[in-house]
C-alpha cells in the first residue's frame, strides 16, 4: 500500500508533525496556486490531484494514523537495508587508540630515564587509571 503511495508531507510541504492548521494552511496556498482554473500550465490538474489526495489522508486523524504507521514502517525498512556508516569521530578515535600505547610508552621511558624508576611507575600507575576510567566512561551505541 506504502509503495505506491507518494509523500503526503512533502506534498503539502509540511512537517511530519505539524498540526491541522498548520495542514489546512499548506493545503489552501497550494489549492491557490495549482488550482486549474488559476494555473494554466500542463501539469496543474495532476498536482491538484495529487496535493486533494494529500489533505484528505493528512486531514482525517484516522487516516493520517495508519499513513504514518505504513510510513514509519517503510522508513524502518529501508533504515534497516541501508549501511550505516561510522560517524566522523569515531574514526578519529581509532586513530587515537592506536596512537596511545606507544604514545604513553614513550612517556614513561623518557620518565624513567630523565626523573627515574619510581617517578616513571608512579606515571605508568597513574595513565593506566586514566585508561580504566575512560573506557569504563566511554559512551555505549
Amino acid at each position: 500500500m506504502m509503495s505506491s503511495q507518494p509523500d503526503y508531507y512533502a506534498i503539502l510541504q509540511v512537517h511530519p508533525e505539524a498540526e491541522i492548521e498548520v495542514i489546512i494552511a499548506a493545503y489552501r496556498k497550494l489549492a491557490a496556486k495549482y488550482h486549474p482554473d488559476v494555473n494554466k500550465t500542463t501539469d496543474a490538474a495532476e498536482m491538484m490531484k495529487q496535493i486533494n489526495a494529500a489533505y484528505e489522508v493528512l486531514s482525517d486523524p484516522i487516516e493520517r494514523a495508519k499513513y504514518d504507521a505504513a510510513r514509519d514502517a517503510k522508513v524502518a525498512v529501508y533504515m534497516s537495508r541501508t549501511p550505516q556508516h561510522t560517524h566522523p569521530r569515531s574514526r578519529q578515535r581509532s586513530w587515537f587508540k592506536l596512537l596511545a600505547i606507544p604514545a604513553g610508552l614513550s612517556i614513561l621511558a623518557i620518565a624513567a630515564a630523565k626523573f627515574g624508576l619510581r617517578v616513571a611507575l608512579l606515571l605508568g600507575v597513574f595513565l593506566a587509571i586514566l585508561w580504566v576510567i575512560f573506557a569504563l566512561v566511554k559512551p555505549r551505541r
